[in-house]
């Protein structure tokens, strides 16, 4: 048997949590979409990994992950120490009590705002932003190398491993690049954008994502809605009560947009219910009950049922992506994927779990026999034929449903006795 080049480990973690587990027909059928993907993809590793130079950046796509994180914490650390508040740089250097470092006076001499550079600052900033930049992209060409076979233009169902083009990843990699080209020229600011990567090299991150936007399209109606609301109260105050605003309290409401743009402002801040102006000029106890009106219809309006909903709509996605990982983790320790025989059922004939699993009906394995039917140049026997035809019409038939050798093993030696 040639040699496979082995399943990548993501491919593996996409087939473990995305296989059709409603029933054991589904399981095993999908199974065998999966597989056929995955024979492709097995395939088109094995093209690009045989070119020594595209092999040793793709082999290595986990170093590039940590190295544009790292690089760009250790920048970003640096930073901080040569970041200097001129104003209070120059009050230190005017005090007699306070001794002023001579780089810093060189910058006080010199004006420069921001960034006070030590010595050899420029020079290691050169050298580091080359270095991340060039992580930046092997970890693009290692990604789209690997992968590009998988993008599509058009959402296609049936294929499984598709990834849409204008997928968010496809656009983070290149605002990656973008922001650690721009990381030399903004003296290292820009590189604080690469610390958001650490989302991508754990998994509890990247699922708390992943469960924060699972309602990503109901969320987004709700934004809509809470502009409502404040446009509403915007006229309403735009109408009645502009002349209450206090422009020292950063109050505005000459027009409706700075009505909207303060009732906005206001919304978004904690204030315990309510926008609490200053209704200046409205202090009378008369003007109390149009102020209760106006701040609890609002606080009912936008913080009650708007956050909330909001709220829920988030923990449900939460909620909604745990019960499918247990659900798929039940099955995955309890049920075997090409058999579909329960744990408790092999156990009770004496048969290993784990055993089973990893040697008798171990999924890769299949998979990697799939691999070689489809690779294979020579004459195949007639079993191999057969089960070569159903896997292209992905018919499950030819796997050992309900069966397995161990057991039939078994009952062909009690049946001799």
């Amino acid at each position: 048997m040639p040699k496979s080049g082995g399943v990548r480990n993501k491919i593996k973690e996409e087939l473990k949590w995305g296989l059709d587990r409603k029933s054991k027909f589904d399981k095993q059928r999908d199974f065998l979409l999966w597989s056929s993907e995955i024979v492709e993809d097995m395939v088109h590793q094995r093209f690009f990994t045989a070119i020594p130079l595209l092999h040793w950046v793709m082999k290595r796509e986990l170093w590039w992950d940590w190295l544009v994180f790292l690089l760009a914490l250790f920048m970003q650390l640096w930073l901080l120490q040569e970041w200097v508040d001129m104003g209070y740089a120059v009050r230190e250097a005017n005090s007699t009590n306070v001794e002023v470092s001579q780089h810093i006076k060189e910058c006080i001499a010199n004006d420069v705002t921001g960034v006070c550079p030590s010595e050899g600052f420029y020079f290691c900033l050169i050298m580091l932003g080359i270095v991340h930049m060039m992580a930046c992209i092997f970890l693009g060409i290692s990604y789209f190398v690997a992968n590009y076979h998988r993008i599509a233009l058009r959402y296609n169902p049936a294929k499984k491993m598709a990834i849409s083009w204008k997928a968010f990843y496809h656009f983070y990699l290149l605002a990656l690049l973008i922001c650690s080209g721009l990381g030399i020229w903004s003296d290292g600011v820009m590189y604080c954008f690469h610390l958001f990567h650490i989302a991508t090299l754990f998994d509890l991150l990247r699922r708390v994502i992943q469960g924060a936007t699972i309602h990503v399209d109901q969320l987004l109606f709700c934004f809509p809605f809470a502009l409502f609301i404040t446009l509403a109260y915007a006229i309403l105050y735009d109408l009645l009560l502009s002349d209450t605003f206090n422009h020292d309290s950063m109050e505005y409401c000459n027009s409706l947009l700075e009505c909207l743009t303060t009732v906005l402002l206001k919304s978004l801040r904690e204030t315990g219910g309510g926008h609490n102006f200053s209704w200046t000029g409205r202090k009378e106890f008369s003007d109390l009950w149009m102020r209760l009106l106006i701040d609890a219809s609002f606080w009912i309006l936008f913080t009650i049922i708007g956050l909330n909903v909001v709220t829920s709509l988030i923990l449900d996605g939460f909620r909604q992506l745990k019960a499918e990982r247990e659900r798929a983790l039940k099955d995955m320790t309890t049920l075997c994927t090409v058999c579909g025989l329960s744990k408790d059922h092999l156990t009770s004939n004496g048969i290993s779990w784990s055993s089973h699993v990893d040697r008798d009906h171990n999924m890769w394995s299949y998979i990697t026999f799939f691999f070689y039917l489809q690779e294979h140049t020579g004459k195949f026997s007639a079993v191999e034929n057969e089960v070569l035809q159903k896997f292209n019409k992905a018919d499950p038939s030819f796997l050992p449903n309900g069966r397995c050798i161990a057991i039939d093993t078994k009952l062909d030696l009690e049946n001799t006795l």
